[in-house]
């Protein structure tokens, strides 16, 4: 079975100037915040936004030296105490805080494949793109988990 047979094609996306207020309006129904793809006017995928993007508004510095350390401790952010200025939901755009080294599925994967390489990188969801590279979809782990259980007849 391949990727784009399971793959939920209604996605809510947003382009790199989407402002930060913008961004939080979008998704304030969501019981969580989802992965959210960031694409360009032609639909090529760019980046993605996940909550540790938002949080990452609360630590003014981000020091990626220190990130790839693994035996280093790195200071959790306490989004309590820090001050944020009102004017920084215009001022930030998407393109401040989106993941632009991202994982995508290829749309003619199978989903095993796809399932070995979000283990892999320990992802529960990945958007899926056209060889062109274009968003065509999301893919999350339980998409496939239950594609496996419609093959076997549970579902």
């Amino acid at each position: 079975m391949l990727i784009k047979e399971i793959m939920t094609t209604d996605v809510i996306s947003v382009k790199r100037s989407t402002t930060f207020s913008e961004l939080l309006e979008k998704f304030k129904d969501f019981h969580l915040f989802p992965m959210v793809p960031v694409i360009e006017n032609t639909g090529k995928l760019v980046g993605i936004v996940s909550f540790r993007d938002l949080i990452s508004i609360f630590t003014p510095v981000k020091n990626d030296i220190i990130k790839r350390m693994p035996f280093v401790e790195q200071e959790e952010a306490d989004i309590f105490n820090v001050d944020l200025a009102p004017e920084m939901g215009k001022l930030i755009v998407v393109e401040d805080i989106m993941d632009k080294r991202f994982i995508a599925l290829e749309e003619e994967m199978t989903i095993e494949e796809a399932f070995n390489l979000m283990k892999l990188h320990k992802k529960d969801e990945l958007p899926v793109i056209d060889k062109e590279g274009n968003l065509k979809g999301l893919v999350g782990i339980f998409d496939i988990v239950c594609s496996v259980f419609k093959e076997r007849g549970i579902l």
